[in-house]
């Protein structure tokens, strides 16, 4: 396959901290139309990979492509205007602005003259449809006026994907969806991330290996900023060295 294949790749990537390797030398490559998840205990690199892929760091070496174009020396604002839009693992909705507000405000983009706050609100009704359709695709639609801050915590990262797929990803890039989230939130968040994909490319990172086991095509596991491992599930869990760094048993 060519790097045209690819939705995302990197080639011998690292990210050094005053002398410290928090990435070294990893060469990615992502599958366009696939959901590809990233593992690794913690300190492993995990959140570091999608700060230099999204640019939010600068990689100290190695070259970032995007639908194989190198975007390596680009801005995240950029990055996200090609498509490329990430989650974070700390809440990033408006909290005092209702569901409907916060995807408008994100579904403003498409306005060319986005958030011009100062505004009349009544401008943005045109997008109350469009908000009310995503409100729908994450289970949401019943709670359109709440309060972003009254919602309980898993609803609050449903919003966070609602909000995401507001700037209509060609790549999304989920940083640990799950966390924090009871079963029932867990199943519900997995059930809407797999319908959700369809057309799109999903790299995660995630700790909850059920969730990883059920969604994703192929896993990459880092081990100290490198790749320890890379394959199906049942091909990493299989994996001796996996086992020992990411599951915690012996090596025998």
């Amino acid at each position: 396959m060519s790097s045209a294949d690819y939705a995302i790749e990197t080639r011998n990537l690292t990210k050094t901290f005053k002398g410290f390797t928090a990435v070294d030398d990893v060469s990615l490559k992502v599958e366009r139309g696939t959901i590809h998840a990233l593992i690794g205990p913690n300190g492993a690199g995990k959140s570091t990979m999608f700060n230099l892929i999204t640019k939010f760091l600068e990689p100290t070496t190695g070259t970032i492509l995007l639908n194989g174009k190198d975007i390596t020396s680009q801005k995240p604002a950029q990055i996200a205007r090609k498509g490329a839009v990430r989650s974070f693992q700390i809440s990033s909705v408006f909290p005092h602005l209702t569901l409907l507000e916060n995807i408008r405000v994100a579904l403003q983009r498409r306005m060319h003259n986005s958030y011009h706050f100062w505004k009349p609100e009544s401008r943005l009704d045109v997008l109350n449809d469009d908000a009310r359709t995503i409100l729908t695709q994450v289970g949401l639609e019943d709670s359109e006026s709440v309060l972003a801050t009254e919602l309980p915590y898993g609803r609050k990262r449903l919003l966070e994907l609602a909000t995401t797929l507001a700037l209509e990803p060609k790549v999304m890039l989920l940083d640990e969806p799950m966390a924090g989230m009871g079963t029932g939130d867990v199943q519900r968040v997995a059930d809407i991330i797999r319908r959700v994909a369809k057309g799109r490319t999903v790299l995660m990172v995630e700790h909850n290996l059920s969730v990883v086991a059920d969604l994703s095509d192929t896993i990459t596991v880092l081990q100290l900023g490198a790749v320890l491992a890379e394959g199906s599930y049942d091909e990493v869990s299989q994996n001796r060295e996996v086992r020992s760094a990411y599951m915690g048993e012996a090596d025998d």
